[in-house]
């Protein structure tokens, strides 16, 4: 049974006033709330302290810059504040500075230096090679300076590694070769896959009171390179359809630069745990940074099961919700044109009463233009509208064509459809995670515009595992229920993301050419015995956006009470706030808006965190303070 079955429900949440924007809310409340916790005689002076300040600044060399944002709301930290080097101010006033590639490239490197050296810390992602003897780095020579589409390899022996989910991992687009000189490396770029160089991919440098981590590649850039791949390859590219499987679809955007052994490994979400740890280890003594956790109620992962309405009938998607109520698991159904018009309103509206959700699965051809997949987009979603009385917000479209780079995730948001579901590591590949994540994340555009469109990536699909279209042996139903099996374990137990296969009804109902009614069957069941939450696609999308729009704020930090503010402009059920324990292995004790509130040790990412679970109304604005629940070790008697 999980930790996280014994979390508690914190009570009397107090509604409040919504202060806009939430990053300057330290600022204001700080006096305020030093007040009202009434400094005891001899007490250090409680201070605001502003956790992350995000230097960033997309140009066109460094379009992608914008996506650090979205790095940072993905891993929970949303108390950072935002501004480009120009605009950086007081960088003392902040625990960590994180530096963009873009940001560099505008700064001198004695800004970031003299601040560290006056115990700051800092994250720097691929600085101008003029900073890297600044920062303890060897310069290389003018040959072998560089490694495009290397690999790295983390070192699990460092003690900020201990538990890391995965040593080995692709680096897209260039990584920067230096000497470790006199830094601590916490990775090495790799020529092959397990073969590290001698060179640091990520390297610790200590300066002064202060420490820094420089990332010789640019994080932001791999990271949107693993989710969204080239643009070239695309079908609005020079290479269109170019795995040649006579369609457009999104695994043409990764051709050629897809490791089959690395499939299954969710390597964008790897590389953010990889800056998760780098953060955590250079705030080890400073006060404790809060994040937002993935999932409700500290699940360790979460369940989405979906399908495509393709040769079905009614009948075959009452087998799915008749199997599905033994485990309370929920379904998302999308929907061709023929079935928007022959099934009833009123009994879409009824599955909707039990938890399930309908999306759209629009076809009109293999290759569509853009001109020609925006119409079809259009008409489906108004049918859609028109027949059920409400709008659609997510699909899979047949085939799962997916022309162009950012062109669809940009028409599909125009039309609502927000959570794209095409991202399916099929043809060659089988399983995985196509867009190198177990979790939903945001598009961006050439230009270094988020979307506001998230993708999700499907890991395994009956269809495709059991035939041989995929030009791989075709599995039979044990065979494929086994690599279900683990990636299931591997979500809930190594990269904490969702699982999310696809079945389509007409096969789960036993009228299709595929047998999966026992695979459908064990794998729900596994799901419930590991207690992990089953959403539909309309409640994680809710979720999802909820969590990104909620504020956390640090108002005070004495060495001993940590005073948080938690805002919430959308309800939130069960959000988790995670803190890591203290040093001197003290309990941590909580109350939130005066009531007390359970605070669970939880084992996630290969790290021990202090949980604590909420419930936020909408509009609201809650104080959280947290503190040691005993004495010193040295105090104890």
């Amino acid at each position: 049974m999980g930790t996280w079955k014994y979390l508690l429900m914190a009570a009397g949440v107090l509604g409040g006033c919504l202060c806009c924007g939430g990053l300057g809310i330290a600022e204001e409340n700080a006096a305020q709330v030093a007040g009202a916790g009434g400094q005891q005689a001899g007490a250090k002076k409680s201070t605001a302290v502003r956790p992350i300040l995000l230097l960033q600044s997309p140009d066109a060399a460094h379009p992608l810059d914008a996506y650090l944002e979205e790095v940072l709301l993905g891993e929970g930290y949303n108390g950072y504040l935002k501004r480009p080097p120009a605009e950086a101010g007081d960088l003392a006033a902040f625990a960590l500075v994180l530096v963009s590639s873009g940001a560099a490239a505008q700064m001198a490197p004695e800004t970031i230096l003299d601040y560290v050296q006056q115990g700051g810390r800092a994250v720097i992602l691929q600085p101008p090679r003029a900073w890297a003897p600044r920062f303890g780095l060897e310069p290389a020579g003018r040959s072998y300076s560089i490694a495009r589409d290397a690999y790295l390899q983390v070192d699990l022996k460092h003690r900020w590694m201990d538990g890391f989910p995965a040593a080995d991992l692709q680096v897209p687009d260039e990584s920067h070769v230096y000497g470790a000189g006199t830094t601590e490396p916490l990775a090495l770029v790799a020529g092959a896959r397990g073969r590290p160089s001698i060179y640091p991919a990520v390297a610790l440098t200590r300066h002064g009171a202060g420490s820094a981590v420089v990332f010789t590649y640019d994080l932001a850039e791999a990271i949107v390179r693993l989710h969204q791949g080239w643009p070239a390859t695309s079908s609005t590219g020079n290479d269109p359809d170019a795995n040649r499987d006579g369609k457009f679809t999104a695994d043409d955007l990764f051709h050629r630069v897809r490791d089959f052994d690395l499939r299954d490994v969710p390597q964008a979400d790897v590389h953010q745990d990889l800056l998760v740890r780098v953060i955590r280890g250079l705030l080890d003594d400073a006060a404790p940074l809060p994040r937002l956790w993935h999932f409700p109620r500290a699940a360790p992962a979460l369940v989405f099961i979906d399908g495509d309405s393709d040769g079905m009938i009614w009948e075959d998607l009452e087998w799915v919700v008749r199997e599905a109520a033994a485990t309370r698991t929920k379904y998302t159904l999308y929907l061709m044109t023929e079935h928007i018009k022959a099934f009833d309103r009123e009994k879409i509206a009824a599955l909707r009463q039990q938890g399930h959700e309908f999306g759209v699965h629009p076809w009109v051809s293999a290759q569509p233009d853009l001109a020609t997949w925006r119409q079809c987009v259009a008409e489906i979603v108004g049918l859609f509208r028109e027949k059920f009385g409400y709008e659609p917000r997510a699909l899979r479209a047949h085939s799962c064509i997916f022309p162009g780079w950012d062109e669809n995730p940009r028409l599909l948001a125009e039309h609502g459809l927000r959570l794209d579901t095409d991202f399916i590591n099929g043809y060659r590949f089988g399983s995985g995670y196509l867009n190198g994540s177990a979790l939903p994340v945001k598009f961006i555009s050439r230009e270094g515009e988020l979307l506001d469109c998230y993708s999700q990536s499907t890991v395994q699909t009956e269809d495709g595992s059991c035939s041989p279209k995929f030009l791989l042996p075709p599995m039979n139903e044990d065979e494929a229920l086994a690599v279900a099996r683990q990636l299931l374990a591997d979500c809930a137990g190594r990269w904490h993301g969702v699982f999310h296969p696809y079945f389509h009804p007409v096969s789960l109902s036993g009228r299709g050419k595929v047998p999966c009614q026992n695979w459908f069957r064990q794998i729900l069941l596994a799901a419930r015995d590991l207690d992990l939450p089953s959403v539909n696609a309309g409640e994680w999308l809710d979720f999802n956006d909820a969590r990104r729009a909620a504020a956390v704020d640090t108002l005070a930090w004495d060495g001993e009470t940590l005073v948080l503010s938690l805002q919430a402009p959308s309800a939130m059920a069960g959000l988790t706030l995670l803190l890591p324990p203290r040093r001197d292995g003290r309990p941590l004790a909580a109350t939130l808006a005066g009531a007390p509130c359970e605070v669970v040790d939880l084992a996630l990412e290969g790290m021990r965190w202090q949980g604590m679970v909420v419930d936020l109304p909408a509009q609201s604005k809650v104080e959280l303070r947290v503190s040691p629940a005993g004495p010193k070790a040295a105090d104890r008697r």
